[in-house]
């Protein structure tokens, strides 16, 4: 009896080591022919907006170099948040990713009590894509030409103007409130659901102003739609070499810069990660990829899962700042 069941221990080791050699086996195989289905990619915001329209050039850039379907799935809300929410509780096997941007991945762990999600513990960074600057215009309604007569308005009548944002604790929110902070003005904060709508009520006069993606604003500003009066880079931009930066109009070292890029959910196969960030690199380098970005007034950067990461700290203490110094509370 002690034989046989020696014997049978031995055996169940056996094939317990066989299952789990098994295991590995189609686990590796599974990590090296990656990707064998279509990937999701989680956009946060709605569809029409910077965020979504530069995660579509990406994903039909690197469509083309993983050889399988990038499908954009929309999943707006709460400032980027629902959508990150999600991407943090899908599988970590590189089928479910998230273009992540200044808001969701920078602001909103300063900003909400109760994330569902938080950028470290939660992501694991593959990629930043794509940096750019935003522009402060204003209704033609308002009648202001300059930043300085804008400020001098808003200082003459507080609590009266207003500007739009894609949701508090978007990007375009807290270049508001730091506009508001470095400027000493009172304007009031009107949250949207994405830029597309604020950029319509921009355009009908319904708001005073708003910091928008400068792809978004040229063919407006062209046409003579709206008002630009400053840009939020450190430098000016060569789509609009004419347009003043915030810090030339007497605010030194004002700058907001908003930028995506690319995460998973944690704990996905490092040589994953290697490839999907081999992907993004070539895809930035592609000429149709940044001729595409360009248009739109941003910049392709190549960048590794370490610089992301870095970069995404830097941040995140930046906008933690102004959340502080507002009192920025979500709704």
């Amino acid at each position: 009896m002690k034989n046989i069941d020696t014997a049978r221990r031995h055996q169940l080791r056996a094939m317990g080591a066989w299952l789990a050699t098994g295991l590995f086996t189609s686990t590796a195989s599974a990590t090296a022919d990656y990707p064998l289905r279509p990937i999701t990619l989680i956009v946060p915001f709605p569809a029409g907006g910077p965020t979504d329209v530069t995660a579509r050039i990406y994903a039909q850039a690197i469509s083309a170099e993983l050889g399988q379907p990038v499908v954009i799935d929309n999943r707006p809300g709460a400032g980027g948040t629902l959508g990150g929410g999600q991407a943090a509780r899908a599988v970590a096997d590189g089928y479910t990713l998230l273009w992540g941007g200044t808001s969701t991945l920078a602001v909103a762990p300063s900003l909400y009590a109760k994330l569902p999600y938080h950028p470290v513990s939660s992501f694991q960074p593959v990629s930043r894509a794509v940096i750019g600057p935003l522009v402060l215009a204003v209704s033609n309604k308002l009648g202001v030409r300059k930043l300085s007569e804008l400020v001098a308005l808003a200082k003459s009548k507080p609590g009266v103007l207003n500007f739009g944002s894609a949701g508090v604790g978007s990007i375009i929110h807290l270049t508001g409130e730091l506009f508001k902070l470095r400027a000493g003005a009172d304007i009031v904060h009107i949250p949207y659901k994405g830029n597309a709508p604020v950029m319509n009520d921009l355009l009908a006069g319904q708001l005073d102003m708003a910091f928008v993606a400068l792809g978004h604003m040229l063919p407006h500003i062209s046409k003579g739609d709206i008002r630009a009066l400053a840009i939020t880079s450190a430098q000016r931009n060569m789509l609009a070499p004419d347009l003043p930066t915030i810090a030339e109009e007497g605010y030194a070292g004002f700058e907001s810069r908003e930028w995506f890029g690319l995460v998973a959910p944690k704990g996905m196969a490092q040589d994953i990660t290697a490839k999907l960030n081999a992907a993004f690199r070539h895809a930035s380098a592609q000429p149709s990829v940044t001729r595409e970005i360009a248009r739109l007034g941003y910049t392709s950067i190549q960048e590794s899962p370490s610089q992301f990461a870095e970069a995404m700290a830097l941040e995140s203490q930046k906008w933690r700042d102004v959340i502080v110094r507002a009192k920025v509370e979500p709704l």
